[in-house]
C-alpha cells in the first residue's frame, strides 16, 4: 500500500508569526526625508524574511528625531501591552537621534521583553556584539543629528549676516524671489521687493496702531476687506501683532541673541528656547524698508504703551469666558454696542453682547451675537428651574426602598475617567521605578535621569489633582445634588449684590457653560431671536451645529 503524503511526512502545524508593529518616521531634513513607501517596503521584506507579521503601522512625517514628542510612543505602549512583541523600522536612526530618548525608551522595551528591529541593518541584540553594534548605530544617529544643528545654526547664521530671514519663505507685503542659477551661469541671489499694493497697506497698518488703534480693530479691518496672510487664510490678532513686532516692513530682522541667559531647551521638546524667551534683538536686514522710520519707533512707542497700560486682573462680568458660540463651540468674549440717543448724542453700552470669538477675529464662523441680558436672565430661570426639579425628586427619595439609582452615563462617564487617570497614575510609577533602575545600573547620566524624574513628578502631581478634581465634581446623583439647592436659590436671589468673582465661581461649580444660539426661522414663518441655553454639569455638552448657516 502506497503510503499517503499525511503518512510520509505527518501534519504540520503551523508555527505563529510574531506580531511586530512597524514604525515608519520622515525626517524634516531634506537630505535625511526616506519616502514611507521605501521604508514600509523594506520592513515588509523584513518580515517576511525572518517569519514576522506586522499588525499594525505607525506613522511619523515631517518629524525630528531629536525627541520622543511623537507617535512612536504609541508604538511602545502597544509593546507594553502585550500587543506586539517588538517595533520594526527602517533603519535604527528612524526611532530617534535622542540619546537621552534612545536609552529611556529602548530600555522601556526591553525590560517588557521587546525587541528593536532593523530591516536594514543585520544585527543580531540578543548577543554582546550585536549590541554594541546597535549602540554604534544609535551613535551614528545622535552624531548626524548634531551635525545637522550645526549645520542650521551656520545656516542661520550665514543668512543673518546676508540680511535675509533666518527661516526663508514669504513675508507679508513682499515679493519673494528665491535664489536660482540662469543657464548662462548668472547667479540671482535671494531678495525681498516690496509689494506695491501690499506694501501701501502695511504702512497703512503700522500707521493705524501708532495713532492709537487697537490690533484687534486692524485686524477686523483686514477681514473686512477680504486680505489674507501668506497661508492664505483670514489674518488673526495674535498672527498681525507677531508679523508687526517683527519690524520685517521697517528694514529689520529679529532674532535671539546667541549669548542670552535664557534656560537651556529641553531635549525632549522640539521647541526651540527662543520661543519662550522676551528677549529680541533687531538686525539691519537687506529687503527695502516700506515703513518709514519714524512710524515705526511712533509704533513701538505705542505697543510699548499698551503693554505697559494697567489690565483688569479679574473679568468684569459673571459669564466672561462662560458663553459659548453654538455653532463652532468656540468662546464668546464680550463686546460694547452704541446708539444715538436725543439730540444725536452717541451713547455706548459696555458690556452690552457675547458674540463669537472666531467670528470676530478670523470670520471663519458665521458667529453668535447674544445680549448679555438674555444669556444672563437664562441662567437665572434655568437655576430655579433646577432648583424645583431636584427638590421635587429629593422628596421622593425617601420614599424608595433604597438610594436613587444612579444616571447610568453620567456613572459611566466618570468610571472611564477615573479609570484612565488610576491607569496613568500607575505608569508613572512604574516609569519612576524604571528611572531609578537605568541610572542605578549606570543606563543613563544622571543629569537626564534628574529632567526625567522631575517631569513625572510634576505629572504625577497633575494627574493627581485631576483625579481629586473628578471625585469633587457635580456630576452627582439626585440625592447629592440637592445639597446644590440652596446654592442656586442664593445665587438667583442675591444675584445683583453678590460680587462678580463670587457668582462666577458659583457658576463654574453648577454649569459646563451657557451656549448661545443664532437667531432662527421657525416651521410657521415666525423669526426666533438668539437665545441662551445654559447646561449643568450633570449633562452632556451640546455638539456645534456647524460653523456656517447652511450647516
Amino acid at each position: 500500500m502506497t503510503p499517503t503524503h499525511d503518512q510520509t511526512k505527518g501534519s504540520r502545524i503551523p508555527t505563529p508569526r510574531e506580531p511586530f508593529i512597524g514604525y515608519i518616521r520622515v525626517s524634516t531634513y531634506y537630505e535625511d526625508k526616506i519616502s514611507p513607501d521605501i521604508q514600509r517596503t523594506a520592513i515588509k521584506q523584513w518580515a517576511d524574511r525572518n517569519g514576522k507579521t506586522i499588525v499594525d503601522w505607525v506613522e511619523d512625517l515631517d518629524m525630528s528625531g531629536r525627541n520622543f514628542k511623537r507617535r512612536v510612543m504609541t508604538a511602545i505602549k502597544m509593546v507594553e501591552d502585550g500587543t506586539a512583541r517588538g517595533i520594526a523600522v527602517w533603519r535604527y536612526s528612524r526611532f530617534g537621534r535622542s540619546r537621552h530618548g534612545n536609552a529611556v525608551n529602548l530600555a522601556r522595551l526591553e525590560q517588557r521583553g521587546g525587541r528593536l528591529e532593523s530591516a536594514t541593518e543585520a544585527v543580531d541584540t540578543s548577543t554582546a556584539f550585536g549590541r554594541l553594534q546597535q549602540g554604534l548605530a544609535f551613535k551614528f544617529a545622535e552624531f548626524e543629528s548634531d551635525r545637522i544643528g550645526e549645520q542650521w545654526k551656520e545656516t542661520r547664521e550665514n543668512r543673518i549676516g546676508r540680511g535675509l530671514p533666518t527661516t526663508g519663505g514669504q513675508r507679508w507685503g513682499y515679493v519673494w524671489t528665491r535664489r536660482r542659477l540662469d543657464d548662462d551661469g548668472t547667479l540671482h541671489p535671494e531678495s525681498y521687493n516690496p509689494d506695491e499694493t501690499l506694501g501701501k497697506i502695511v504702512t497703512d497698518l503700522y500707521e493705524r496702531i501708532a495713532d492709537g488703534e487697537a490690533m484687534n480693530s486692524a485686524c477686523q479691518w483686514l477681514g473686512r476687506e477680504g486680505y489674507l496672510s501668506t497661508r492664505g487664510v483670514p489674518w488673526k490678532q495674535t498672527g498681525l501683532t507677531r508679523y508687526l513686532d517683527s519690524g520685517f516692513p521697517a528694514g529689520f530682522i529679529r532674532t535671539h541673541p546667541e549669548d542670552c541667559d535664557c534656560p537651556p531647551a529641553d531635549p525632549d521638546d522640539s521647541t526651540h528656547r527662543a520661543a519662550k524667551c522676551t528677549k529680541r534683538i533687531w538686525l539691519p536686514g537687506s529687503q527695502e524698508l516700506i515703513v518709514p522710520e519714524d512710524v515705526w519707533e511712533a509704533y513701538q512707542k505705542q505697543r510699548q504703551a499698551a503693554a505697559r497700560a494697567p489690565r483688569s486682573q479679574s473679568p468684569n462680568y459673571a459669564l466672561s469666558w462662560l458663553v459659548k458660540c453654538a455653532r463652532c463651540g468656540g468662546t464668546c468674549s464680550i463686546g460694547g454696542s452704541s446708539t444715538r440717543g436725543a439730540g444725536g448724542v452717541l451713547i455706548r453700552k459696555t458690556g452690552y453682547v457675547f458674540r463669537c470669538s472666531e467670528h470676530k477675529e478670523s470670520a471663519t464662523c458665521d458667529g453668535v451675537y447674544v445680549r448679555r441680558t438674555v444669556a444672563e436672565e437664562a441662567v437665572l430661570d434655568k437655576l430655579t428651574e433646577w432648583a424645583d426639579a431636584i427638590e421635587a425628586e429629593a422628596a421622593r427619595i425617601p420614599q424608595q426602598a433604597g438610594p436613587a439609582a444612579p444616571d447610568a452615563d453620567t456613572s459611566s462617564r466618570i468610571d472611564r475617567a477615573r479609570k484612565r487617570l488610576t491607569e496613568r497614575l500607575a505608569e508613572i510609577q512604574t516609569e519612576q521605578d524604571r528611572q531609578t533602575s537605568l541610572v542605578s545600573r549606570d543606563l543613563i547620566p544622571e543629569d537626564s535621569y534628574i529632567r526625567e524624574r522631575d517631569r513625572l513628578a510634576r505629572e504625577q502631581l497633575d494627574t493627581t489633582r485631576e483625579l481629586a478634581e473628578l471625585d469633587e465634581r457635580q456630576e452627582q446623583e439626585p440625592s447629592d445634588r440637592a445639597a446644590l439647592v440652596p446654592v442656586m436659590r442664593g445665587l438667583v436671589e442675591r444675584w445683583e449684590i453678590t460680587p462678580v468673582a463670587t457668582r462666577r465661581n458659583m457658576l463654574r461649580e453648577l454649569i459646563h457653560g451657557v451656549w448661545a444660539y443664532p437667531k432662527s426661522v421657525g416651521p410657521d414663518g415666525v423669526e426666533r431671536p438668539a437665545y441662551a441655553v445654559p447646561v449643568p454639569r450633570w449633562e452632556q455638552a451640546p455638539e456645534p451645529i456647524g460653523r456656517r448657516a447652511q450647516a
